[in-house]
Order: structure tokens, then C-alpha cells, then sequence
């Protein structure tokens, strides 16, 4: 019953804003959405809120507003006409205070609705160039969504303008830009910004960046983002920061500006250092950014930890785009294969299967390293008593990976996994793609092998049970007889073989007197009442 007036009451609402849209005569029927829009019922709040929406989006881009310099005059001085409109802006405003009010509306779904009635109206708002009306709603949009005490994730990522590159959609993103800067400078006057304030601020840079960009936003975006990067950031933010920086880099206009940042973050080490290579990728690749001692830091990432890390495929992925030049000197593209060869030794398979292809790919860009393989050998020898490569040698240059051989390759071929066995075998290989193999797990070389079909059936050594006996009783009998010249004694005879039936009389003979089953620790009654059961 309760649903039924629901949905009379929603149609009912959707009948006046037809009302009010088709005649301006309807226009009354404004302060009835007015009072939905503050229903108790969330559903009936949401319906109300999208109508207005739509009749206010339909009275500016109709310029049916009265002109602000003209609201010096008297109102009896006004014409119907301006009279109306004039009338029509205090709705407006009244509108306006309610749809800030439910910005923080404990109901997510009238926060929704919400935001998409003021998203329409700041659209209908750039149409006409009012700048005023739509400063004042971004103003209220963006307080609310850089909240400091309140997750707005989700409301962040419902909010985007129109992604085609107009005027209008500069001047709104521009604004946003701009009440974000003065949020976050806002913030460094307080010791310690709160991390809700901090995620919001980066979820906000990541939808407006994710705009088409003209070039005066792009320079504000910069000044936004290292503005952003001073304050003291979470663990948490930072690790998604470096996730997803890149995005962000490709709309600035100097992305250079963030070496500093990049620079410190891959200094630190462990999964910051992993997670960070991907910004000094873009940066060395695309704005050429020279930095010192790159590949040394580089190598001393490819450690055991590196094939348990979540972003274990981003980083072979990094690693091999890195090492992918042929102008590369040989002693560094040697000592990484040579290091990546000896940590294959502790891999699991999973990891081992991306490292193998890795090193052949290595090869295969440098044949100067087909040596370290044992081909084109001048000495006529593969073996050597020590292993010239010095592990612990940070030095590239110094660590004699070249003089070495890839002797953990022959090793592998005795791996128990008969496909990384046979990888590893051979030594000719032209360049492959790893892409197909940097997220395989052990869960996918198990799939793999289960899926195999066997030619013809496994034989086994099994014959299937199917149930538990006693002993047939003539047994016992017949043991008896052709064992008493023995010089046992029946009864030793009989306890013997009850020995060797214990479990099975214990676990199967249901008819077994109650105390006995009963009994747990007490062996001499055990061996009494059996003995009284079998010869009575």
C-alpha cells in the first residue's frame, strides 16, 4: 500500500514539472517541488531534485532570468514580464540552498541526484556565459566534494562536465582548478590536514585532469598538483599516487616538475620504488630527463621480494621496456641477465617462466652475450672450478657478469616443471613477447597441466575396498594347528593374531559387548573380553 501512494506521488511530481515546462502559467507549481524535494522519502526527495533540475536548466538556457542590474529597481516599477523573472531567481536561490543542503545528505542516492541537478544547471549556467551563477555553484560543488571529514569518493567520480573542448567547459574547469588551489593552500596553514581532505584533493586533480584541457588549465593543473605533492600525504594515498600519476603527467603542462617527487619516491625503496618507476619511465622517455645512476638502482630492485610484490607484472613490464635499447653497454645488459639468471634458482615456476624468456630476450637484443650461453667460446671450454660474478657487487662495471656463463639455465633444465624445463634447453631464441606471460601464476601452470588428457589409463597398484571384516574365525583354528610344534602356547597364538585385528574388531564388530566399547586405556580387559568372545 505504502509503494502504490510512492509511485502516485512520484507520477504525480513528474505531471507538474511537464506542467510547469510546457506553460510558463504552471510556474507556481515550482514551490510544490520545492516542498518534495524536502520529503522524508528519499525516493520522492530524488524525483523532486531531478525536476527542478530540469525546469531551472529550461528557464536559463530560455533567458528567462531578470538581468542582476536591473534588480536595483522597484519591483511595482518592473514589467510582468521582469517581474516574473525576477520571481524566478529567487526560486532559483532557494533551489540553490536546498541542493547544498542535501550535498550532505546522509542517503547517497540524493546525493547523486543532487549532484547531477547541479552539473545540469552549471551546463545550462555556461551556455549563457553567466559566470556569476555558475562561480557560486562550482564554489558550493567543490566545498562539498573536498570535504574534510567526509569520503566523497563516489560523488567525485559522478562529477565531470561535458568532455568536448568549448569555452564553456575551460571557464568551469578552470574554476574548479582554481577553488581546488585555494582549498589546498587553504590546508597548509594547518599543521596536519586531515587524510580524508588529502584523498579527496587527489580524486578531484584525477576527474578534472581527465577532461580535455586547454592550455591555461594545463598550467594550472601543474601549479595544482605540486601545490598538493608539499602537504604530508598518507601511506595509502601516496602508494595510489604513484599508481596513477601518469594520467596525471600526460595534462600538465611541465611534467618535469614532478622529478623531485619521483626522484625521492624511487629512492625510498621496497614497493614505493617499484610503483615510482613508472613516472620516471614517462619522464626519461617522453622529456628526455637525465637521470644519474639509474640502471645501478634499477639492479639492485631485482631481489626474491620482487616475485612475491603485488605489481610484479608493471615492473618486468618496466624492466624490459628499460633494457629494451641495443645501445645498452654490454657488461650492464649482462650483469642484469646474469643476476636475474642466479635469483631463478629460488623462483617459484610462476616467476621463473617470466624470467627465462627475460634473459633470452636480453640475449637476443646483444649478441655480444650469446657467450655467457657457451656459444662462440674461443677457450673450447664451458666450465670453470668459481664463478667469476660477484653478487654483492653494486658496481655494474665491476661485477664480471660478462665473464661469466648463465650456468643457472642448464640448472633449470632439471626443473620439475617439464615446460620451464624445456624453455630453458633451448638456447636460440628470437625476441618473444611477454605480455602473455608477466600475470601467470601457479594456479595457471596447475590449470594448465590439468586440463592435459592422458593417452589410455594410469595403471595402479590398488585394489578397492568395499567394507571392513573380521577375520574368518576358522583362521584362527587352522593357525592353531599347523603352529603348535612351535612351542607357542594358544593363547599367544590368539593374542597375536588379535593384535594384529585390533583396530579392525575395535572399529567394525558392532556386536561387541558395551564394555568393551567403552573401554579406552585398560589393555588387559581389552585382551580378556576378546579372548572370551572368540573362544567361548
Amino acid at each position: 500500500m505504502e509503494n502504490r501512494k510512492t509511485d502516485l506521488l512520484v507520477k504525480k511530481i513528474r505531471n507538474k514539472a511537464k506542467l510547469i515546462l510546457k506553460d510558463c502559467k504552471h510556474a507556481n507549481l515550482i514551490l510544490d517541488l520545492l516542498k518534495y524535494s524536502q520529503h522524508k522519502s528519499n525516493e520522492i526527495a530524488c524525483i523532486s531534485i531531478q525536476c527542478l533540475g530540469d525546469v531551472f536548466s529550461y528557464f536559463i538556457s530560455t533567458q528567462q532570468y531578470l538581468d542582476p542590474g536591473k534588480t536595483t529597481l522597484a519591483e511595482k516599477d518592473l514589467s510582468k514580464e521582469n517581474q516574473f523573472s525576477y520571481w524566478l531567481r529567487e526560486q532559483f536561490s532557494t533551489t540553490t540552498a536546498i541542493l547544498s543542503d542535501h550535498l550532505s545528505h546522509e542517503s547517497s542516492d540524493v546525493q547523486k541526484y543532487t549532484l547531477e541537478a547541479m552539473v545540469k544547471l552549471l551546463r545550462a549556467e555556461g551556455e549563457q556565459k553567466s559566470n556569476a551563477a555558475k562561480g557560486k555553484l562550482i564554489e558550493i560543488i567543490v566545498a562539498h566534494l573536498l570535504s574534510k571529514d567526509r569520503d566523497q569518493a563516489q560523488l567525485i567520480q559522478q562529477f565531470h562536465v561535458d568532455h568536448e573542448e568549448n569555452e564553456s567547459n575551460s571557464d568551469t574547469i578552470l574554476l574548479c582548478l582554481m577553488l581546488t588551489r585555494r582549498k589546498i593552500k587553504s590546508a597548509e596553514n594547518i599543521e596536519l590536514p586531515s587524510d580524508v581532505f588529502m584523498y579527496n584533493c587527489w580524486r578531484m586533480i584525477q576527474q578534472v585532469a581527465s577532461h580535455d584541457l586547454d592550455t591555461q588549465s594545463r598550467r594550472l593543473l601543474t601549479g595544482v598538483v605540486c601545490d598538493f605533492l608539499i602537504n604530508k600525504i598518507p601511506t595509502g594515498l601516496y602508494r595510489e599516487i604513484l599508481t596513477g600519476i601518469s594520467t596525471v603527467m600526460d595534462k600538465m603542462s611541465t611534467p618535469l616538475r614532478l622529478t623531485d617527487f619521483l626522484s625521492e619516491s624511487f629512492n625510498i625503496g621496497g614497493a614505493v620504488s617499484l610503483m615510482s618507476l613508472h613516472g620516471l619511465f614517462i619522464l626519461m622517455h617522453k622529456y628526455n630527463l637525465d637521470y644519474p645512476d639509474f640502471y645501478a638502482k634499477l639492479y639492485s630492485m631485482f631481489e626474491p621480494q620482487i616475485f612475491s610484490a603485488k605489481y610484479r607484472a608493471r615492473f618486468f613490464h618496466l624492466a624490459n621496456t628499460f633494457l629494451s635499447s641495443t645501445h645498452l653497454p654490454s657488461y650492464l645488459v649482462a650483469a642484469f641477465a646474469k643476476r636475474l639468471a642466479r635469483l631463478c634458482l629460488h623462483a617459484p615456476a610462476s616467476a621463473a617462466h617470466i624470467c627465462v624468456p627475460f634473459i633470452f630476450n636480453l640475449v637476443a637484443r646483444h649478441p655480444a652475450l650469446e657467450v655467457m650461453l657457451g656459444v662462440g667460446r674461443t677457450d673450447g671450454t664451458k666450465e670453470f672450478e668459481t664463478d667469476p660474478f660477484l653478487s654483492e657487487e653494486v658496481n655494474l662495471a665491476k661485477c664480471k657478469a660478462i665473464e661469466s656463463c648463465l650456468w643457472e639455465l642448464e640448472t633449470l633444465g632439471y626443473h620439475y616443471d617439464p615446460s620451464l624445463s624445456q624453455k630453458s634447453k633451448k638456447r636460440k631464441k628470437p625476441e618473444q613477447d611477454l605480455s602473455t606471460l608477466l600475470e601467470s601464476t601457479t594456479t595457471d601452470i596447475m590449470a594448465t597441466y590439468a586440463k592435459k588428457v592422458k593417452k589410455g589409463t594410469i595403471p595402479l597398484n590398488f585394489v578397492r575396498i568395499s567394507g571392513l571384516y573380521l577375520p574368518d574365525p576358522a583362521l584362527f583354528s587352522t593357525v592353531l594347528t599347523k603352529s603348535s610344534h612351535c612351542g607357542w602356547t594358544q593363547k599367544e597364538l590368539v593374542w597375536g593374531a588379535l593384535l594384529k585385528f585390533e583396530a579392525i574388531v575395535l572399529k567394525s564388530w558392532k556386536s561387541l559387548p558395551q564394555s568393551l566399547r567403552d573401554i579406552e586405556n585398560d589393555k588387559k580387559s581389552i585382551k580378556n573380553h576378546l579372548m572370551t568372545f572368540f573362544f567361548k
